[in-house]
């Protein structure tokens, strides 16, 4: 497993004629962050890095941004299940996310608990099971991370027989601490499963902070060098004064959507009376 932790060098891997993506980046059709499309795709463009878009059980800007046409988009969505753990399938074709999406996502979202928003009626094993019916890659994302839940107990402990139906760990995230990559890379060591990498942003600037790196170009391609193990993930995890201000970017989103969803919600009500 190739595993670099360093800054990416965008000039030196075009000409090396490299493929390159952020497998996990948000938009501001998340409720965390107010990352528009429009400039994601130009900062993408510039960087020349393909982009996974990964918003909370939400599919707009990924079809969004595959409209624009500056980038490689590898369909996806992160699923967040009832339990609080995550789940992000890479689809071979953005047909078969929008077909997913529309049949067990769409009208499937749990109401908002505090701050966990988003999550779907489905539990953790349920998501799995529907997701084998399509082509996909199913990714467990940041499996060390401490919210929405560590799936280190649940997964490794309580639920084994689910890793079977797990493909890929996402063994870099950008936004955690270096020990618990580490530790994800050794889970993944022991799990011999495919492995991915990505900033996991919610500010434009995180974009290609971390990637993943193939030698084919197109969607089919990509993916099926990430399930035969012939990728490379690179990045680093941002500095402690970045992590800080981009965790407060992320809680100022996120209230902000509260704020906006009570409001609504008391509207609601009075114009029901």
């Amino acid at each position: 497993m190739d595993v670099i932790f360093q800054k990416p060098k965008f000039r030196k891997l075009k000409k090396q004629g490299l493929t390159y993506v952020d497998m996990h980046f948000h938009t501001s059709y998340s409720m965390d962050t107010s990352t528009r499309v429009t400039f994601i795709a130009k900062r993408a463009k510039m960087l020349g890095c393909g982009v996974a878009i990964t918003d909370h059980n939400e599919i707009k800007g990924s079809f969004e941004l595959a409209k624009k046409k500056k980038c490689l988009v590898i369909p996806s969505i992160e699923i967040t299940s009832s339990e609080l753990l995550d789940i992000i399938p890479y689809f071979y074709h953005p047909n078969d996310l929008k077909d997913f999406y529309d049949k067990y996502i769409k009208h499937y979202t749990r109401p908002n608990i505090g701050f966990n928003f988003n999550r779907v009626t489905w539990k953790f094993e349920e998501i799995l099971h529907k997701l084998k019916k399509y082509r996909c890659i199913i990714n467990l994302p940041h499996p060390y991370a401490p919210y929405p839940q560590n799936t280190d107990p649940f997964l490794l402990k309580e639920n084994k027989k689910l890793i079977n139906l797990i493909d890929s760990l996402e063994v870099l995230n950008g936004t955690l601490h270096r020990e618990r990559n580490i530790s994800a890379i050794k889970l993944n060591k022991k799990l011999k499963k495919a492995y991915t990498g990505g900033s996991d942003g919610h500010t434009l600037f995180q974009l290609g902070e971390v990637i993943t790196i193939t030698e084919n170009t197109d969607i089919e391609g990509f993916l099926d060098y990430i399930k035969k193990h012939q990728n490379i993930v690179m990045g680093e995890e941002m500095s402690f004064t970045h992590r800080s201000w981009v965790q407060l970017v992320i809680f100022k989103n996120a209230l902000k959507f509260k704020i906006k969803e009570k409001s609504h919600k008391i509207t609601h009500k009075d114009g029901n009376n």
